[in-house]
């Protein structure tokens, strides 16, 4: 007879073994046995609650970190998953230590001779994760940066916890201050938010002969955190309730050793340098454009090396920024009303030439009737210049500014009257712009759209500043006046003097206005120059229109091509370096960094997208990181569902597609704009567990009339998302910033700044993903 087919019996037993009803209780149970098979049982339940001595030793025989625990008298070694065990199966032995719990203790789930006998693990072969991994990231909260007004003790030592049903739980400390604790315990106990406990540390008491610490803090959970890897434990995140100066004077005399000292006050540090490298990375490729505004002018866009095309996409023919009309002072009063904690909308665009001017067409969704939306689409959605963008607005609070005052003291004139931020998201996808035009063409005139064509003056006075502060200019300019002559083909010549000038560029000021546009071709005379040296190629010198002012008397030109502009743009460098003492230069308008830190504080707190973050791992592309707020919108949380615990799983989006989205895109290439895919979700939940979740990319449907069946279906059997996922290769994920940071670092801990670097440096792309489902029902009309 196998007592395994008795189990279930004996566990009903073992809890009323001590009891004086036992025998009672045991006939009563095993009524239906034979005489034998119950004296087997008795038996077997005899050697079970046998009292033992037994020293459990845990070391090399499971797959975790053993620590010494002191129970019933001795001292055993045991991992997270035995100390659990321990904590749950205790009350069943009647709170002994007998040979049922050291069995228990001996056999869990993660001992090696289990797992062999399970079949879980080769002994010829290393552990590997039943799951794969590919598509798991961790998350960088950004935006919020850890800063400590007091010492920490980071400590791996035993705490012992009552909790406030009376129950008593062994953890083990993860650090320590005068005011909070981070705690490692038994995940076999319910912890709640809010609750208060008891905490005492008879080891460190031992340690710094002090009574005092094995008395009792008490203490509040202020966040529970699990492990993905581990289910055995948790993390508790306390507050102090109690002025324990024991632990504080045990921090004190810990901080006196210079080791100590040193791995406790820079792991703040370490932890801000990393966020911040992440965030620069992500500011460094976002395709979004953050503006800032004070009431509805805008006072600064903020340009990074992936959003250039939104910004050169609002300059006309003259090369003149007009992106203030695009930000309407009444679209903005609208999104930036009192009390909104953030507004967006869509807006659609387009421009055409006429009379070799360019017009601009704009309208919000709100703005227009849907005879008007549907006749802008006909008409815009047929041009290349055809733009979807998404504005979201936030507005700022006092608060946000004094945080921000800390950040930048000098510069706070710069930012006080600013009042909100805002996010412009370029939506447009080529491959769906036929989706605009599926509905047949309203019977209203073209002159209809006339209402949402912008004026063409006043420019954009707003300040245009890259996220960096380092110099954008490929070389020097030189402050010098000397009289010109330019001459257009058509429209003949002009008169003038330059203000500035460098080998392959200059601007010109013109004595009368001069009718041209970006990139015209025309030739620059230096009548003055030419005097001096007849021999000097400064004749006939061709050059491209730049930049032409609103009143066409101030030009910007930028070196032409052929052997003439290459003779001259030679002649220029030599007399530059000839005359580089005599000559003064134009020193470039950088930002400074306080402003810059402040927009970047007051940005990355209002995220709108996912962003992530990628490295090659083993000889194939893996998932390193993504971004959030918290707390965490519709997208990570959906993430998060996928994976568990801390960790975040993108698997529906890169599922089958590395090489496309991720291999490909992130190639050491250098793109001007980032790529770009369309991806539909479909998620069926049962309870609050995703049950199934399938995803398409846009070109993966047959046609239109295929993918608005899918999305109907989708909303119909459970929940539908759309997400724009961009993609770009990182060739250097530093920056300025960041480099001034690491060199900060690197005097305080070399190789923690050195594995930073490297650590970020190993990263081979990364991207975006955006929540666009808004848009596609509404692109393709589905109520």
């Amino acid at each position: 007879m196998l007592m395994d087919d008795y189990s279930g019996l004996i566990e009903q037993l073992l809890p009323v073994y001590d009891s004086e009803d036992f025998n009672d209780v045991f006939q009563l149970l095993t009524v239906d046995e034979t005489g034998p098979t119950r004296l087997k049982i008795k038996f077997e339940l005899n050697r079970i609650m046998a009292p033992c001595q037994k020293i459990i030793d845990l070391r090399g025989r499971v797959k975790g970190e053993c620590r010494p625990y002191d129970l019933h008298g001795l001292t055993h070694w045991l991992d997270d998953v035995a100390i659990n065990t321990y904590h749950r199966r205790i009350k069943v032995y009647g709170g002994k230590y007998r040979t049922g719990l050291y069995e228990a203790l001996t056999n869990t789930r993660n001992n090696f001779r289990v797992l062999h006998q399970q079949g879980k693990i080769n002994p010829q072969t290393p552990l590997q994760s039943a799951r794969d991994t590919q598509f798991d990231a961790t998350l960088i909260r950004f935006g919020h940066y850890l800063t400590r007004e007091e010492n920490r003790l980071q400590i791996a030592t035993q705490v012992n916890l009552s909790l406030p049903l009376g129950q008593s739980v062994h953890g083990v400390t993860s650090d320590l201050s005068y005011s909070g604790a981070k705690f490692k315990v038994p995940s076999a106990f319910k912890y709640n938010l809010g609750q208060t406990i008891i905490a005492r540390f008879p080891l460190l008491a031992e340690e710094y002969n002090d009574a005092r610490l094995n008395k009792g803090t008490e203490y509040r959970i202020l966040g529970i955190d699990s492990n993905k890897d581990n289910d055995s434990f948790k993390w508790l995140r306390l507050i102090a309730l109690d002025d324990n100066l024991a632990i504080k004077e045990a921090i004190e005399r810990n901080q006196k050793t210079a080791n100590n000292r040193t791995r406790n006050n820079h792991e703040d540090k370490v932890i801000q340098a990393r966020t911040k490298g992440y965030e620069h990375c992500f500011l460094k490729h976002t395709s979004s454009m953050p503006l800032f505004f004070s009431g509805t002018e805008l006072k600064y866009c903020l340009l990074t090396e992936q959003n250039h095309n939104i910004w050169k996409d609002w300059h006309d023919e003259r090369n003149q920024p007009v992106l203030n009309h695009l930000l309407s002072k009444e679209r903005m009063a609208s999104l930036g009303k009192t009390g909104l904690k953030q507004c967006s909308t869509l807006i659609y665009s387009f421009n055409l030439e006429h009379e070799q001017k360019t017009f601009f067409y704009s309208a919000a969704l709100p703005e227009m009737t849907q005879e008007q939306r549907q006749l802008f689409w006909q008409v815009g959605a047929s041009r290349k210049s055809w733009r979807v963008t998404r504005l979201t607005v936030y507005p700022l609070s006092a608060e946000d500014l004094n945080r921000l005052h800390d950040i930048a003291e000098e510069p706070v004139e710069q930012f006080q009257d600013l009042t909100h931020i805002g996010v412009l998201q370029d939506l447009t996808n080529t491959q769906a712009q036929h989706d605009y035009r599926l509905t047949a063409k309203p019977k209203l005139p073209a002159k209809t759209l006339g209402s949402f064509r912008h004026q063409r003056n006043p420019i954009c006075q707003a300040k245009a500043i890259f996220f960096d502060p380092k110099p954008q200019r490929s070389e020097s300019r030189f402050i010098y006046q000397t009289p010109v002559e330019l001459h257009h083909p058509k429209m003949g010549t002009v008169a003038g003097a330059t203000v500035d000038f460098s080998s392959r560029g200059l601007h010109l000021t013109l004595a009368e206005p001069f009718q041209t546009k970006r990139d015209d071709k025309v030739t620059v005379k230096f009548t003055q120059l030419q005097k001096l040296d007849k021999n000097a190629p400064l004749g006939n010198l061709p050059y491209r229109i730049v930049r032409v002012s609103p009143d066409c008397r101030s030009i910007q030109l930028a070196t032409g091509s052929g052997e003439e502009a290459l003779k001259g743009e030679l002649f220029l460098r030599r007399l530059i370096k000839r005359n580089e003492a005599k000559l003064k230069l134009a020193q470039e308008n950088l930002p400074a960094g306080e402003l810059l830190l402040a927009m970047h504080q007051m940005l990355l707190t209002r995220l709108n997208c996912v962003p992530y973050f990628a490295e090659k791992c083993e000889h194939k592309v893996t998932l390193k990181a993504i971004g959030s707020n918290f707390p965490l919108p519709t997208l990570p949380k959906l993430f998060n569902q996928l994976a568990g615990g801390n960790h975040f799983s993108l698997h529906p989006v890169f599922k089958n597609r590395v090489n496309r989205m991720l291999a490909e895109t992130m190639r050491p290439v250098e793109v001007r704009q980032p790529f770009i895919h369309e991806l539909y979700l479909w998620i069926q939940r049962q309870d609050d567990t995703i049950h199934h979740i399938e995803s398409r990319l846009l070109d993966e449907f047959d046609d239109a009339e295929q993918r608005i069946g899918f999305i109907k279906k989708a909303r119909r059997h459970g929940e539908f998302i759309a997400i724009r996922v961009t993609a770009v290769p990182v060739l250097n994920p530093m920056t300025a910033l960041i480099r001034e940071d690491l060199g900060q670092l690197a005097r305080l801990t070399m190789h923690r700044a050195r594995a930073l670097e490297m650590e970020f440096t190993s990263l081979i792309g990364c991207g975006e993903i955006f929540n666009i489902t808004d848009e596609v029902l509404v692109r393709l009309e589905i109520n």
